[in-house]
């Protein structure tokens, strides 16, 4: 053949970067035919449920800039034949495409969707469920909404903002994640519903949805400790939660000498008590956190010499008042005192001044009745004792639990994981997963968004956790942001390392094929050990 018989050229150049790898969870964990099962196709346009659920989780993982109203300008540059399915271009993911979805899961119901993907996610994922840690957090959304009409969609309203942000209406998410971190439960809520009710409900709803070992145990923060919550729960769900500091019992056992033993994470040490805490047996235990302690210490310096003024100035509150005779002034002086134990006296008296009967002026006359009236002179300084005191209890707090078996060191280890669903909520929060900025004004089509964004993280967490575990089992590590080798990298870190994989068009002899340019041996390692649904998106 003749070099002037061949033609190559160069027809596009299209996106794929890290959006491969998402494809490739999307598939592993089998998601499509459970999406077309519940929503299966109906009208002449030519994507099918799963395809388009597809294309979002791709947008809201795209960790771009792009607002969902823009999807199609966001799709536009993306090999979406690779990543999708042949013959699919951004025209087909229009707005109107994407609304009308948004409208099907909400008839379907978002959170029986979710729980049927999760139930086949469990199908593949053979890590099993020990521990399910349960929060709730809300959304600020711009516009006014005002549903009304009792359909059991959501109320988008005013609410306690953890945001901040009292200007806006909010909706509320609870949400469930497995000791991976891996969402397994999503609700959205009312933007003022009770988080203590939500959390109770949310693990009940979650217990008829899925049948769990009975030993899985559930974490929740304080708003799950409540005396009607956990006798709500019954004693057959296992629970660990953190105790309120408006319960009586706990801000009397946090400053009580206790004697705390040491664990193997020498930030912090234990001690546990028993409890009957609104009828049920449990096991309280007190944790002394090192970091804790120096945090609340910065507080705490800072705050003493406000405390002291203020605690003179009660005592300059009693010393104005003018006593009928010298016990009241005394009595009274006492009082303030015991009332103010972080001030000590350091010398008083009281003292007698004479006032004329006709409360008068002046120099009274010979033979006129004077009044004895009693007054408080005294001077007050810091209690260093209590002060110290003070400062010995700092860093504590109090985890409870009905598991009464468990030692205090495992309990502590099996709370700290509540940061992994702390984690997805920043995750879903931020800037860069722009479908979290809800502009939509429907109340059903957001209540449905909720559940694409939870999907979202499903799938992130879901592939993080697979490479991690991948990396381990073959002793391999990848280049951290530091150059530093780590077989616990994040995921977001590993899309950054794909982020300018192209997938070259190229036009030979008439005929169109795809190539995939910029991958290096590290990048191909990576898909390795994902495996061959991954390798697919980038062969």
């Amino acid at each position: 053949m003749n070099n002037e018989d061949v033609s190559l050229e160069i027809d596009s150049i299209k996106t794929i970067d890290h959006l491969g790898i998402i494809a490739g969870t999307f598939h592993k964990l089998g998601l499509a035919p459970i999406i077309d099962r519940a929503l299966p196709k109906i009208g002449q346009h030519q994507l099918s449920s799963s395809q388009i659920l597809l294309a979002l989780i791709l947008n809201g993982l795209g960790f771009t800039e792009r607002r969902l109203y823009l999807f199609p300008e966001y799709c536009e540059h993306l090999d979406l034949e690779r990543l999708i399915g042949p013959d699919i271009t951004a025209k087909n993911l229009n707005e109107s495409v994407i609304g009308r979805l948004l409208d099907r899961i909400y008839s379907y119901g978002p959170t029986k969707l979710f729980t049927d993907l999760v139930t086949q996610m469990f199908t593949v994922y053979k890590e099993g469920v020990q521990l399910c840690h349960v929060d709730t957090t809300n959304f600020s959304v711009h516009g006014e909404y005002g549903n009304e009409s009792g359909d059991g969609c959501i109320k988008i309203t005013k609410g306690h903002p953890k945001d901040k942000r009292w200007d806006l209406n909010r909706f509320a998410l609870s949400m469930v994640v497995n000791q991976h971190g891996i969402p397994i439960f999503a609700r959205a809520h009312d933007g003022n519903e009770s988080d203590k009710e939500v959390l109770v409900q949310t693990i009940l709803s979650m217990q008829e949805s899925f049948t769990f070992d009975p030993d899985v145990i559930f974490m929740g923060d304080s708003a799950l400790y409540t005396d009607k919550n956990i006798n709500t729960l019954g004693p057959e769900t296992r629970w660990i939660s953190n105790v309120p500091a408006t319960i009586k019992e706990m801000t009397e056992l946090l400053k009580s000498d206790l004697r705390f033993s040491p664990t193997s994470d020498p930030r912090y040490s234990c001690c546990s008590v028993d409890s009957f805490y609104g009828g049920v047996p449990q096991k309280w235990v007190v944790v002394s956190s090192e970091e804790m302690k120096s945090r609340e210490m910065k507080t705490f310096e800072k705050n003493l010499p406000i405390r002291f003024k203020t605690a003179s100035k009660g005592l300059k509150q009693i010393s104005k008042v003018r006593y009928a005779c010298e016990t009241d002034a005394r009595n009274a002086l006492l009082r303030y005192l015991n009332e103010t134990p972080l001030v000590k006296l350091v010398d008083s008296q009281i003292k007698i001044k004479y006032t004329r009967e006709n409360g008068k002026r002046g120099r009274p006359k010979e033979g006129e009745t004077l009044i004895p009236q009693y007054l408080i002179i005294a001077r007050v300084e810091l209690a260093q004792d209590v002060v110290e005191k003070e400062r010995q209890y700092l860093g504590r707090f109090i985890l409870a639990t009905n598991v009464l078996n468990l030692d205090s060191e495992t309990v502590l280890n099996h709370y700290k994981g509540q940061m992994l669903v702390e984690k997805g909520f920043r995750f879903l929060k931020d800037k860069s997963f722009r479908v979290a900025e809800v502009y939509l004004k429907s109340e059903k089509r957001i209540e449905a968004l909720c559940m694409v964004m939870v999907l979202c993280l499903m799938v992130y967490s879901y592939t993080e956790m697979l490479l991690r575990k991948r990396l381990k089992e073959e002793d391999e590590t990848v280049l951290n942001q530091k150059k530093k080798p780590t077989s616990n990298p994040t995921l977001k870190w590993i899309f950054f390392k794909f982020r300018e994989i192209k997938s070259y068009i190229i036009s030979f002899n008439n005929a169109l094929h795809s190539s995939i340019q910029n991958l290096d041996r590290e990048l191909l390692k990576i898909l390795r050990l994902l495996g061959p649904e991954y390798e697919k998106f980038y062969g």
